[in-house]
């Protein structure tokens, strides 16, 4: 077994007219819009490094992020050399395309998309010197505009989405993948903030996931569509799935809220909490305000719902590790498939013998980060218990189960 082949791609020059670019903006030279052209770099990387997702369930999800480190003995990847061939495409915010292939090359699975924000030289030794190429996904470029003064009508969570990034203070014209959600967002006026702020305050509403993909597409899921009908892989340490090489069996308070607080913009606040799990844990209050939602009904459906998913601590996997170099091809294609908020099945056979022999259970993917060389390919997933957290889907093989699963809003 072998381990899936790398490819790294960086679009030095992009082929798109820029007015006042002294090369960029020169007429008739065939740059009028277009695709940005990707230089293949492979065979210069060292090594390369992602990191994607949210710390836990609670939090948005963050900006991913990407190194890669390049062999620069040849001054490729200097700005300064005009006789290299990427000259003068070697500057921040050009795109970065990171992804791998299991059979040899017809099909590529996306690890990463975004854009450099960062070129790094060293020179450790007289013989060599490296070019690290650091990278944001696309989060970066909607956090750094800001919505000032502008109004929307009232519309579904993922509409009010949509909206927000055709704005013009914000024109975020990339790939999108925005479901229409189920919340309902009152209007909104003379609203001035962060527009990255803004989006997520759309997905606490909703109780949804807002998060940039692998293959760099905006998405957006509704609460009811983040638990699925099956598992998307199974790991497990018996040898009949995927194998891992470490896992952590957590039974901690790092999730348990037993009062949950919210209020939306013109709205009171509205409670819901557990008087059982306040006996047990203490007093751990959840508090979000400013929610866009348009009714304070739907504000305490939604408290009752948190209320249900963290009153109880949760004992859940974490820190899951695989190495990808020693699967099968089945298993790898398997791997490289995944993305944030996908459900694995986690199978644990504790050492010693007791009852049940095997521990399960179902884990949202809350992040991803791998870690390659040309001798390691292995990834990292942090994760949330599904289970505890899923509420009754009808007709849901995995959560349509009576008096286990929580009722939905």
């Amino acid at each position: 077994m072998a381990a899936p082949t790398l490819r790294v791609r960086i679009g030095f020059t992009p082929d798109t007219f820029t007015l006042d670019d002294l090369i960029r903006g020169v007429l008739d030279t065939g740059k009028l819009g277009g695709a940005t052209t990707l230089s293949d770099v492979t065979s210069d990387v060292q090594s390369v490094s992602i990191n994607r997702g949210r710390s836990r369930d609670t939090d948005s999800f963050f900006t991913g992020s990407c190194s890669v480190r390049l062999l620069n003995n040849e001054r490729k990847y200097e700005n300064t050399n005009t006789s290299s061939a990427f000259s003068p495409g070697i500057e921040p915010m050009i795109e970065i395309h990171v992804d791998a292939t299991t059979d040899g090359g017809s099909t590529y699975k996306d690890l990463f998309v975004g854009f450099v924000t960062d070129i790094n030289l060293s020179y450790p030794d007289g013989s060599n010197s490296f070019a690290d190429f650091v990278a944001s996904d696309a989060f970066m470029k909607i956090a750094n505009t800001k919505l000032i003064n502008q109004s929307f009508s009232s519309a579904s969570s993922g509409d009010l989405i949509s909206s927000i990034l055709d704005n013009t203070q914000v024109k975020f014209g990339a790939n999108r993948d925005i479901e229409t959600g189920i919340s309902t967002m009152q209007s909104l006026s003379g609203i001035t903030e962060n527009t990255l702020s803004v989006l997520q305050t759309v997905e606490r509403s909703e109780n949804g996931s807002l998060f940039m993909s692998k293959s760099g597409d905006l998405t957006f899921k509704s609460r009811h569509t983040t638990f699925p009908s099956s598992v998307a892989a199974t790991f497990s340490d018996d040898g009949s799935d995927i194998p891992y090489l470490k896992v952590d069996y957590i039974n901690d308070d790092n999730e348990i809220f037993n009062i949950i607080s919210l209020q939306r913009l013109n709205g009171t606040t509205q409670t819901a909490e557990d008087a059982g799990s306040q006996g047990k844990y203490l007093i751990r209050t959840l508090n979000r305000t400013g929610l866009f939602n348009n009714s304070d009904t739907e504000v305490l459906d939604a408290a009752n719902f948190l209320l249900g998913k963290f009153k109880d601590a949760l004992i859940r996997f974490d820190n899951l590790v695989v190495d990808i170099t020693e699967q099968s091809t089945s298993n790898q294609n398997t791997i490289l498939d995944r993305d944030v908020t996908d459900i694995i099945k986690i199978e644990l056979t504790p050492p010693g013998g007791g009852s049940p022999s095997q521990i399960t259970a179902n884990e949202i993917i809350d992040s991803i980060s791998y870690n390659i060389t040309p001798d390691i390919f292995a990834v990292s997933y942090k994760l949330s218990n599904a289970d505890v957290q899923a509420f009754l889907r009808l007709d849901n093989t995995l959560f349509g189960i009576l008096d286990t699963d929580k009722l939905g809003y």
